[in-house]
């Protein structure tokens, strides 16, 4: 299979299945990497760890270790890697948060990249003492990027934890009240109250944002 058929059947038609079943023959590292991330995806982090392994890809080996709440494997590859590559500078911050002692806070681009991500990654893995002390630090997130209260309200959003979420998104709607999607987000939580009167308010406030 060449890469173009590859990345068609990864990206574009999704059909993991039957791609599995091609690259499980792989020899090169790039189908490898590949077979890797549908692993990955379907939350077999224990194979994609070592294909991963296997084929030198570090940052991801560790954070498929970190997503099996290895936290100690995670941090010892991390911190082994010599080149520091946005993805592990993200990765060595994120488990200071995990850990409770923040030395490095990511930078803008760093939680805008990573920060969603890995937090529902972490979530639906089951890791929620993790989850819970990486939103603690949310304060020191928003010092480098104001949206980082929006990003983790959206994932709790996405997952259904609607009270937390609306506990993040006020916050984001303090210091992002333009912000469009803050409120409609908002939203989301007050229909799941059945607040439907503060729901039309927080619609009527996104429209508004996003049309102003």
């Amino acid at each position: 299979m060449n890469r173009k058929e590859l990345l068609n059947k990864f990206y574009v038609t999704k059909e993991y299945n039957s791609l599995k079943k091609i690259l499980a023959n792989g020899q090169t590292s790039y189908e490898k990497y590949y077979l890797a991330k549908i692993y990955a995806q379907e939350k077999d982090y224990k194979t994609a760890s070592l294909i991963y392994k296997s084929i030198n890809q570090y940052y991801e080996y560790g954070r498929c270790e970190l997503l099996q709440g290895n936290f100690d494997n995670a941090k010892k590859i991390w911190h082994d890697i010599k080149e520091d590559s946005p993805p592990v500078m993200w990765g060595r911050s994120l488990l200071e948060f995990i850990n409770l002692y923040v030395i490095n806070v990511p930078t803008f681009f760093q939680i805008r990249a990573f920060l969603e991500v890995d937090l529902d990654a972490l979530l639906n893995a089951g890791l929620i003492n993790y989850c819970e002390n990486i939103v603690n630090g949310a304060h020191l997130l928003a010092q480098n990027n104001q949206e980082s209260y929006k990003f983790i309200g959206r994932v709790f959003v996405n997952n259904e934890y609607f009270d937390l979420a609306e506990l993040f998104l006020k916050r984001a709607k303090d210091i992002c009240y333009v912000d469009p999607e803050v409120h409609f987000l908002l939203a989301k939580c007050h229909l799941h109250n059945n607040d439907k009167r503060e729901a039309k308010k927080a619609l009527k406030t996104s429209i508004e944002k996003g049309y102003g």
